[in-house]
């Protein structure tokens, strides 16, 4: 797994015509009436300094093992002061949860990332990372139990828990079969701006350039890959609005990708 890498008066009027409009106003305001009253949201702003995260996630694959063995893997690591959140997934649950990450995520059918099958799935134990400095430590304990085929640390990313949804940018110069078939234009890039300031769901939004990103995907992972990639990050009023979010950029021009931010285990991030 790798980032290679997702469009809601006056006094003076008649009193004919202000009754309806306080009636319609009054029943928008158990929905939405914060909504129709804030302006355009925030942005783009530069990625605010921090916090840099400090913790990750893991996936410890135990498909071969036996039921006694996963039990004991569970309860050691179950054990451990340096995690939490550990839960047991079988590979069922394992492809539901991939699967409805997918319906989220929209993607160019270019997008050369890669579609895990059923067969891809398997038991594993998966949970938290307090300090991911020490994942190699972590690593190395944890794949000399029995009944562990590897182990698979993974750092938080830079917007988790700082945006929600995240549409990444076609690249200006995009390599054969990479992303999007035509390079970013400025005005596709103006396009998605305008879109976003028209999408009252979004609270603040920034922009990432390639260097952040880099810095991101080296500070989570053991990689000294250069993300030529660049993104918006969109702050939601409302985190259940994620869904419709997305579904408004899907198929926008300009872009490679759109999806929620997560942390990173099987989402991509």
């Amino acid at each position: 797994m790798s980032d290679g890498t997702e469009p809601r008066s006056s006094r003076s009027r008649l009193l004919w015509i202000v009754g309806p409009l306080v009636v319609a106003v009054l029943a928008a305001g158990a929905w939405g009436l914060p909504r129709l009253l804030a302006g355009p949201p925030q942005g783009p702003l530069p990625p605010p300094p921090g916090p840099w995260p400090t913790t990750g996630t893991f996936e410890v694959s135990v498909g071969s093992a036996t039921e006694a063995e996963k039990k004991a893997v569970l309860a050691a690591l179950e054990a451990r002061p340096d995690v939490r959140e550990v839960e047991y997934q079988s590979a069922e649950q394992e492809w539901k949860e991939y699967q409805e990450h997918r319906k989220l995520t929209w993607s160019t059918s270019d997008d050369p990332l890669h579609e895990w099958q059923r067969e891809d799935m398997t038991d594993s134990i998966v949970g938290v990372l307090l300090d991911r400095s020490k994942s190699r430590e972590f690593s190395r304990a944890i794949r000399a139990l029995p009944g562990v085929d590897g182990v698979y640390p993974q750092g938080d990313g830079f917007w988790y828990g700082k945006a929600h949804v995240s549409l990444r940018l076609c690249l200006p110069e995009p390599g054969e079969g990479v992303g999007c078939r035509e390079p970013l234009t400025k005005a596709q890039q103006d396009a998605v701006v305008e879109a976003i300031r028209g999408t009252p769901e979004v609270e603040a939004f920034y922009f990432e350039d390639s260097e952040h990103a880099t810095k991101d995907l080296r500070s989570r992972t053991s990689s000294d890959f250069t993300a030529e990639v660049s993104y918006y990050h969109l702050k939601l009023k409302d985190p259940d609005d994620i869904p419709s979010v997305i579904d408004r950029f899907r198929g926008m021009q300009g872009l490679w990708q759109a999806r929620p931010v997560e942390r990173c285990l099987l989402a991509e991030c």
